[in-house]
């Protein structure tokens, strides 16, 4: 008893309940900030606030990752780890227990460097199965980026490449010379991406070649002939895809083929007097998307901008057999103008059309042929002299093609297989694709870095080419240089304002205040 009494007697002292307390209150702390870094490291929340959201992977890489089937391994030939590398490679690794990665001394590893021929120190490959892909060289001043990294990761998967041929020789925007009003931007993303994109002058090769899984046709000074036309209509005619791409007041030369898809281009020019052109520095004649069809391409766009210099507006009409879907259309305070010539620009509701207006329209046309190839190629039917009939009735005809003769088989040079080589001997039916736009000017160097434009062109390609819809999504973005280069003066002005004029303002308001006080 008189232990039960002394205990007693302790623990009603007062010291002993706050020893005990702060013993409790240490361990729970303890213990929460066990679970509390426990949680975040199995469940961790990351909030991105840069502007091109640097450090959050895309929805495409996403999907790139989630998607992938089979063991992909990221070798970085350099040492020491880049905490940065590190950090890009780890929010891959988080989407896929498959991805993995490893850093590499070249000096020290022999085997691996022996093994993927590395000859520059911050070399980075994938391998996948029995294939490697060199990514980039990262240095000090160049380290790995998720948009090469995902290309890389898109281009070793691909079992075929599929072929893009953009037509050439009537004053188009040229593919392979740099400048403002060339496409050759848009031509290496899409090299990066694993197409094969070849230039196409029909009057030199009046044939479009049999591996063209995609071809594109874009505003030009001249018309093109007749015969090029009619041979771009049997392409299509044959299951062909094809891409129109026509800023306003270009020649529209395929007008009857986009007739018969109840595509109608309008002879003006679209007008944006929101004002959202001028905010961004641009004009009314800078025609800005924000509002998107339902479709693979654009699925991912939500409100991001896509701009349009020089659009003009498309009418459509319903035809049988045909799904259209309009892409790209403006607000309603934009209208197609007529008058170009005029001093000012107003809406004339007796001439010009009134928004909000499509400028991008998808469709697709199922075939009942079954076909191999958009130009028929022929090589599997029976020759006519074994089958007894007569040449006339051995091949199956479309109208208006006799004066043409049947195309030579197209061997591209690649160490993946073409679409038409892997296509020789699995017949399947195929849907005939059109992605029309009026507007081209949006894929040139001068535009196609901007916004989502360089998204809507890849996406439109590979919508075309039947690529997976994993591919069509929002591309990993570069950082932006956001450096201020100052002039002398500029320089001075701040020094200015930062040492004399800023804290004498302070000083004279304080004397004011002080003044008033008294």
């Amino acid at each position: 008893m008189s232990i039960f009494f002394k205990k007693k007697k302790f623990w009603s002292l007062r010291s002993a309940q706050v020893t005990t307390n702060a013993l409790i209150s240490t361990f729970s702390v303890i213990i929460i900030l066990v679970l509390v870094n426990f949680l975040g490291i199995k469940y961790s929340w990351k909030f991105d606030f840069t502007e091109n959201k640097l450090y959050t992977l895309s929805p495409q890489t996403q999907e790139v990752i989630k998607n992938l089937q089979e063991p992909l391994q990221v070798y970085v030939f350099d040492s020491p780890p880049n905490n940065f590398d590190r950090q890009l490679l780890n929010n891959y690794a988080r989407y896929n227990d498959l991805f993995s990665f490893q850093f590499v001394d070249p000096q020290v590893n022999l085997n691996l460097t022996q093994k993927f021929q590395v000859d520059r120190i911050g070399d980075v490959y994938l391998e996948w199965r029995d294939r490697t892909q060199l990514v980039q060289t990262v240095s000090p001043e160049s380290r790995l980026t998720e948009e090469k990294l995902t290309k890389a990761m898109v281009k070793i998967q691909k079992q075929t490449q599929a072929v893009v041929y953009i037509i050439q020789g009537h004053g188009e925007a040229n593919i392979e010379n740099q400048g403002q009003s060339s496409f050759s931007q848009a031509v290496g993303n899409l090299q990066d991406m694993g197409y094969i994109v070849n230039p196409l002058n029909l009057g030199e090769s009046p044939l479009i070649p049999p591996d063209a899984d995609v071809l594109i046709v874009s505003s030009s000074d001249r018309e093109l002939l007749s015969g090029e036309i009619k041979t771009i209509k049997q392409y299509l005619e044959r299951g062909g895809n094809l891409m129109v791409m026509y800023n306003a007041l270009s020649p529209i030369s395929l007008a009857s083929i986009l007739e018969e898809w109840g595509i109608t281009f309008n002879d003006t020019l679209v007008v944006d007097s929101s004002g959202t052109g001028e905010i961004l520095g641009l004009g009314p004649s800078i025609t800005i998307i924000t509002d998107y069809g339902q479709h693979p391409i654009t699925q991912d766009f939500n409100n991001g901008l896509t701009i349009f210099p020089w659009a003009r507006p498309i009418i459509t009409e319903n035809k049988d057999n045909i799904e259209t879907i309009p892409l790209l259309i403006t607000n309603t305070q934009s209208w197609g103008e007529s008058n170009l010539e005029g001093e000012t620009v107003e809406f004339d509701p007796t001439k010009d059309i009134q928004g909000p207006l499509n400028i991008g329209v998808a469709l697709s046309k199922k075939n009942d042929v079954i076909t191999d190839n958009p130009n028929n190629i022929t090589e599997n039917l029976t020759p006519p002299q074994e089958s007894g009939l007569n040449p006339e009735e051995e091949l199956p005809k479309i109208e208006g093609e006799t004066d043409l003769p049947i195309p030579p088989t197209m061997k591209t040079p690649s160490p993946i297989t073409n679409n038409t080589e892997a296509n020789s001997t699995n017949k399947m039916s195929r849907e005939t694709r059109l992605l029309v736009i009026g507007n081209s000017n949006f894929a040139t160097d001068g535009w196609i870095s901007q916004q989502l434009n360089s998204d809507f062109f890849l996406n439109s390609v590979a919508w075309l080419a039947n690529e997976d819809e994993n591919n069509l999504s929002i591309r990993p973005k570069e950082s932006v240089n956001r450096r201020l280069n100052l002039t002398p003066l500029q320089a001075n002005l701040i020094s200015w304002l930062a040492i004399f004029i800023i804290p004498a303002l302070g000083v004279i308001a304080a004397i004011a205040q002080r003044q008033l006080r008294q």
